[in-house]
């Protein structure tokens, strides 16, 4: 098996796309050319609140990846709401109404119990637990004959140990597309999870351990990556401080007891004041910056998007913008 370790998504990034480059075999699939991996891949991230991705070659939409982990967190599956950060999302729902293998909903409502309120419980009622296990594989729904579904889970199963009041988590994956998927939209929505998870749970946010079966980019896509050298031009979590330390994000749980019925309500009307101040400070101004972005009002969007506070979204917000503008 192999193993990646970076300290964030984008040293993940680097690191994966040079190894897929080299020693990657190319195989035909029903949607094309891939590069992968002949073994299952793991990647560990030491940082996985490091979450922003910069690389301008990738062109990753902050607001559709911050968006759909709130839109996960909240248990949701409609395909309204997502769909306006993402335009091609709704080619992914069967009826048009709601996603199949949408994993917040698995989470929180699939299996007929909040399996995120179950795991916090027992993490924090049996001192290191190792049945902590949540799913989003159903094999009734999943495991069928045919082909003929547009939406199963990719991730399958997240596991969760507390050792010494540091949460880990292992994300299993059957197919995960690396450009796209693992170094993309999954580091953000897992890593999202394992913080509020922790926060839940009175712990700190420990490793994120990314299980990846299959690991793989499609051939167009990854010579469009071929410019890619090291670093980004800017990178916040890379510039480090003169004690040594490098910067922090703003936690995204302050109350945790209050923050599911706030995150319910703050999709309900975002102007409200919330305990959890992130939900102001942050997601509401990119929200903003977004809803701006769509009415062409360029101005108002990056303005907006420079009020976001926490300075690694507030910057792939402005990039992100800047990469529409100036064309």
């Amino acid at each position: 098996m192999r193993t990646i370790v970076a300290r964030n998504v984008s040293e993940a990034f680097y690191i994966g796309l040079q190894a897929l480059d080299a020693g990657g075999r190319v195989v035909q699939t029903r949607g094309g050319n891939v590069a992968e991996f002949d073994t299952p891949t793991c990647t560990v991230y030491k940082v996985p609140t490091e979450r922003v991705l910069f690389y301008p070659e990738r062109d990753a939409n902050p607001y559709f990846h911050l968006m759909e982990s709130l839109w996960m967190l909240a248990g949701r599956n409609d395909v309204e709401w997502i769909s306006q950060f993402n335009g091609r999302m709704n080619t992914y729902s069967d009826d048009g109404v709601t996603f199949h293998g949408a994993y917040g909903h698995r989470w929180r409502e699939w299996f007929g119990k909040d399996q995120l309120k179950q795991a916090i419980t027992r993490l924090t009622t049996y001192a290191n637990d190792r049945r902590t296990v949540i799913t989003m594989w159903d094999a009734n729904t999943d495991l069928v004959e045919g082909n003929d579904g547009k939406d199963y889970p990719c991730n399958t199963q997240i596991y969760f140990q507390a050792r010494d009041d540091v949460l880990d988590m292992t994300v299993c994956n059957r197919s995960n597309d690396m450009i796209w998927g693992a170094y993309g939209a999954n580091a953000v929505h897992m890593s999202v999870l394992q913080e509020y998870m922790a926060a839940r749970c009175g712990m700190n946010v420990g490793r994120y351990y990314q299980f990846s079966n299959n690991l793989h980019a499609y051939v167009d896509v990854l010579e469009k990556m071929s410019g890619i050298l090291g670093t980004p031009d800017y990178d916040p979590y890379a510039c480090i401080n003169t004690d040594g330390s490098h910067y922090i994000p703003p936690p995204i749980v302050t109350d945790p007891d209050g923050f599911d019925e706030e995150l319910e309500q703050w999709f309900e009307n975002p102007d409200l004041k919330f305990m959890n101040t992130w939900l102001n400070d942050v997601a509401s101004p990119m929200l903003y910056s977004w809803q701006h972005h769509k009415k062409q009002e360029k101005v108002e969007a990056v303005l907006e998007a420079a009020l976001i506070k926490d300075e690694a979204w507030s910057q792939a917000c402005v990039e992100w913008l800047g990469r529409r503008y100036d064309k």
